[in-house]
């Protein structure tokens, strides 16, 4: 018998244990993460995003002020090393989260070839595009806490125990920044209230929807209406006092905080939208490559996952089961308010497709017939039009180098 070669000898050993469905994927990311950091690619805050980590709540509530008020009772000073030790424990949280997703997604799959084939695929993909999972391991935003928060609530959603704890996650995510009901919170959602409906309508699960659900969009909300009444007289006096407990002193791009990213803590209304739409239009000078990106790229995976869902919906008889995959399907339209309203649409893509995936991931680890079947016709196609299937693998391609 010829010995097999390459990556077959690993998989048959992740396909037969537990252990290593879980153990591998953590070896690899923190493999991954460890040389990110030999190599200095994980950095301290800095510029726009520095702010983020000063917000806290001693001029009252402020949105995106939860850890910026962690680091207020930890030290006086906010110094680089202590942003810098923050990014990377959210780096270190965001792996461990990640891993045990995958792992448990793997140990899901392990004994059926073709949802194992599947899953496996759309793992790499996920964790390899260039603006997905690997990028937010050297983002210094707070996106990447707001991720492992939900992978944890992801991981624990299962758990009969666990999933007590889903809501406080999601609770915690808001208050770290509220953008989380646009991005990471429709995958915990959508999984919580599958959860619902899979185990019979259980009045315990749908509390704790409920509990999660009425939570992030108040946090939601009283951070946007709630963060006028700081008791700042403009946005100039604000900048000077969060910045004051910085030790590396005002950054350069001051005039983007007062006259800028600041303005919706003091404006309201159509003033808001007006400069939203000056600073996405005009002032950003990328906006051309934006509205390549939009049609060559998003528009086309929109709507290649958008078929994919129609299809799902389509094979499911179930109503409230339909209704769940319809959520799915028009979960890019909580995409378009910060779309609009924010310099940051790029992030905003990335956060749905990532999302998109992993609903696909999940659905397929707890065996969704029409989720699975959607998926077999789809590689039956690819088998039966090799051509055309390779020009599309191309295409994305060629955009995404």
């Amino acid at each position: 018998m010829r010995k097999q070669v390459g990556f077959m000898p690993v998989i048959e050993k992740i396909k037969k244990s537990t252990l290593m469905c879980y153990l591998l994927p953590l070896v690899l990311i923190f493999s991954y993460l460890f040389i990110l950091v030999k190599k200095g690619l994980i950095k301290s805050s800095e510029g726009y995003y520095m702010i983020h980590y000063l917000y806290d709540y001693s001029h009252g509530f402020v949105a995106r002020g939860l850890v910026g008020e962690v680091i207020r009772h930890l030290t006086d000073t906010v110094t680089d090393e202590v942003t810098y030790k923050a990014v990377l424990l959210f780096s270190i949280l965001l792996a461990l989260s990640s891993a045990l997703c995958i792992g448990k997604a793997l140990n899901a799959v392990k004994d059926d070839n073709e949802r194992f084939a599947f899953a496996l695929f759309l793992i790499l993909v996920a964790c390899f595009l260039p603006f997905s999972l690997k990028a937010y391991f050297i983002d210094i935003r707070l996106d990447k806490l707001l991720w492992a928060l939900t992978f944890f609530a992801v991981f624990l959603s299962g758990n009969k125990a666990g999933i007590f704890l889903v809501p406080p996650l999601c609770i915690i995510a808001t208050l770290v920044n509220p953008v989380f009901l646009f991005c990471s919170m429709i995958l915990i959602s959508i999984i919580m209230l599958q959860r619902f409906y899979s185990e019979g309508y259980k009045v315990t699960n749908g509390i704790l929807c409920l509990v999660a659900y009425v939570s992030m969009i108040a946090i939601g909300l009283y951070g946007l209406i709630g963060q006028s009444k700081l008791g700042f007289s403009s946005p100039t006096e604000m900048v000077e006092y969060y910045f004051s407990k910085y030790s590396g002193g005002m950054p350069e791009s001051q005039i983007l905080f007062e006259k800028e990213w600041l303005f919706d803590y003091f404006d309201k209304g159509s003033i808001i939208l007006k400069k939203a739409f000056d600073i996405y239009f005009v002032q950003w000078e990328n906006w051309k490559n934006v509205i390549f990106n939009t049609v060559f790229f998003a528009l086309p995976v929109i709507s290649l996952l958008s078929a994919f869902w129609v299809r799902v919906i389509k094979a499911e008889r179930n109503k409230f089961q339909k209704f769940i995959f319809f959520l799915c399907l028009i979960s890019p339209v909580a995409l378009l308010f910060p779309i609009v309203t924010s310099w940051e649409s790029a992030k905003y893509f990335a956060n749905n497709l990532l999302v998109q995936l992993c609903l696909i991931i999940y659905y397929i680890a707890t065996n969704s017939e029409p989720v699975v079947a959607t998926l077999s016709r789809a590689k039956a196609w690819f088998g039966e039009h090799i051509i055309a299937g390779s020009a599309a693998v191309a295409y994305f391609a060629f955009l995404l180098v």
